[in-house]
């Protein structure tokens, strides 16, 4: 090691720490590789508890160098997102936030929610709307308010609007009902409504309002007054949290105990609270304030595609310089990193400082009740240890047509659902639920061991005895008898263990029992929805297939082009003419077959 350390530049860099089995236990990047590598090795009695057990465990690293710290920091934020090392602090997060999209590129645009902002292409975006349900509220407000269109068809010819258009939802360009002007003015209120300008907006439909009953247009007169008032009276309740500033910008407090952190982030734009979101760093026992902000910085806005212009933080995070330049390199232009000490801003910080701190208060209680279950559970079934992770399985068919298997994971105290495992039964044609559980065990498990991915602690699965001696069995032809396996049947909330002949009844308000049936259920409820899923997928493949000319490529195509069956039903015969892979045969086909059996 020590004739490794003599060989490495003092250049930027990052370096990748890995233990005897060549697993990456650390990524991280300095400004001078050579020296940070060193500092590793040669004072160890001046290290933290973990730092030195992450010492203690290296057999080897590696090094990349880059042209600079910048980079470094770059590459080091993609190694640790793709590798998610054991000693890294992880943010578990890689959501890409929804976001409202005006299609202000086409004639006559409409609304659509997205995840990905592309650049530059004629479009308008608004958010992040976060949680999701703030995002369909917004949505449904405004389709109560502006009649824009809702669908995707967009014909040009005189033919039928859509029933919107009859509910006076829509002013149906699709079907020739409204001339370019008066669209394009219905498309520049949407705009001011998301941008939060409504009282420009009142304004404009007020002086609109006023000349329609000039003119005797009293019915226009009317919807406009209706339209004021609605506005009105969500502009009563929405929440204005800048007063001052119309930038839009990100609020970031912390909230921390021993081994956990919280983050709070509320997410303002044109100055109105669009959404807000807590995340969990957990092990952070010994990491500095300014490290965990800069930890928590990088790994958030990695994968965000819009950045504010302003960031309101608690303190300067580590490396601050380096931070504020990676950001701006992200964002294409100034961001602004922003301690707050007195007036509105200083108010907002405080505020979501509040937020985290009960945040975290409510997630520990969360745990602690958890890890009381998890105990009681390990004492009632007799296990050597609490299960820190259980795996559940559940099968759902109809009659045996269209089988598929569930598998949800706990851990942690909490549902993990990026582990969610979804499976097509593949080798049992037959209606046998016990042997579709088997093959979906068998898979799982021998996918597990040719991985090395993480064992769970307990497995459980959805049923009685049947359901739990042919699990067991495919349990056994893998070698993993050592992992505990149980099942729980339904009827009576029986719990059956292999070896023993009865089953065990605990009392209906036992803790463990109640987190048992809740892994249960949810394991049940994920089968259900792929079941549907499925359902409908071969419901989908077997209308279009009837179609003269749709083969297997064809109904992929026209799925991925208008999202669902509805979609393809409504469309127009130009816009499935205008197909490239369609003929217009077949798109006359298409558009006749799907009417005469709607």
């Amino acid at each position: 090691m020590q004739d490794k350390l003599k060989e490495i530049p003092q250049k930027p860099g990052v370096y990748i720490m890995k233990d005897a089995g060549g697993n990456i236990l650390y990524v991280g990047k300095a400004a001078r590789l050579k020296s940070r590598l060193s500092s590793y090795f040669q004072h160890t009695k001046t290290l933290t508890l973990r730092i030195k057990s992450l010492v203690d465990s290296i057999a080897d690293f590696e090094y990349i160098i880059t042209d600079s710290e910048l980079e470094a920091l770059m590459l080091e934020s993609v190694l640790i997102k793709k590798r998610r090392p054991k000693y890294n602090i992880i943010l578990k997060d890689d959501k890409h936030y929804p976001y409202l999209k005006l299609t202000t590129a086409e004639k006559y645009p409409r609304l659509t929610i997205i995840r990905r902002i592309a650049d530059n292409d004629g479009n308008a975006y608004f958010g992040p709307y976060v949680p999701t349900k703030a995002l369909h509220q917004t949505l449904r407000l405004i389709y109560d308010i502006f009649p824009l269109r809702q669908c995707r068809r967009i014909n040009y010819s005189s033919q039928r609007p859509c029933v919107n258009f009859q509910l006076k939802r829509c002013l149906a360009p699709c079907g020739g009902q409204v001339d370019d002007a008066e669209y394009q003015r219905l498309v520049q209120e949407v705009k001011l409504f998301l941008q939060g300008k409504n009282k420009e907006l009142i304004g404009l439909l007020t002086r609109q309002m006023q000349d329609a009953s000039g003119e005797l247009r009293f019915e226009q007169a009317a919807k406009l007054r209706d339209q004021i008032a609605a506005i009105e009276k969500i502009t009563e309740k929405q929440k204005i949290i800048s007063s001052v500033s119309k930038i839009d910008q990100d609020i970031i407090a912390l909230a921390k105990t021993d081994d956990t952190a919280c983050f709070q982030i509320f997410f303002i734009r044109h100055g109105i609270l669009t959404g807000h979101k807590n995340l969990m760093l957990k092990q952070t026992a010994q990491i500095a304030l300014d490290e965990l902000l800069y930890t928590f910085l990088i790994q958030f806005y990695n994968e965000k595609e819009r950045l504010p212009a302003n960031i309101l933080i608690p303190e300067k995070p580590a490396n601050h310089i380096l931070i504020g330049q990676w950001l701006n390199k992200k964002r294409g232009g100034k961001v602004n990193l922003h301690i707050p000490q007195l007036g509105e801003k200083y108010q907002l910080l405080k505020m979501a400082e509040e937020n985290a701190r009960l945040r975290l208060d409510n997630y520990q209680l969360k745990q602690e009740k958890s890890n009381q279950a998890l105990i009681r559970l390990k004492n009632d079934l007799g296990l050597e240890k609490a299960p820190n992770r259980i795996e559940a399985f559940d099968i759902s068919n109809i009659q045996g047509a269209i089988p598929v298997g569930s598998m949800v994971v706990w851990q942690e105290g909490n549902l993990c659902k990026k582990d969610y495992k979804r499976f097509k039964i593949k080798t049992v044609k037959q209606i046998n639920d016990c042997a579709m559980l088997a093959e979906v065990i068998r898979r799982r498990y021998t996918r597990v061991l040719k991985d090395k991915l993480l064992l769970p602690d307990l497995i459980l699965v959805d049923g009685g005895k049947g359901q739990l001696n042919i699990a067991y069995e495919a349990l056994k032809d893998l070698g993993l008898l050592h992992i505990p396996i149980l099942g729980l049947a339904k009827r009576e909330e029986e719990i059956f263990m292999p070896d023993k002949k009865e089953a065990l009844r605990l009392d209906l308000h036992s803790p463990s029992l109640q987190l048992l049936q809740k892994i249960r259920d949810e394991a049940h409820r994920f089968a259900i929805t792929y079941h549907r899923k499925s359902r409908r997928k071969m419901t989908l493949a077997s209308r279009l297939s009837q179609i003269s000319g749709i083969g297997a490529a064809k109904q992929k195509r026209l799925l991925l082009h208008f999202g669902s069956l509805k979609n393809i039903q409504t469309a127009g015969l130009d816009e499935l003419e205008s197909l490239s892979f369609l003929d217009k045969k077949t798109a006359k086909n298409v558009f006749e077959f799907l009417r005469e059996n709607t």
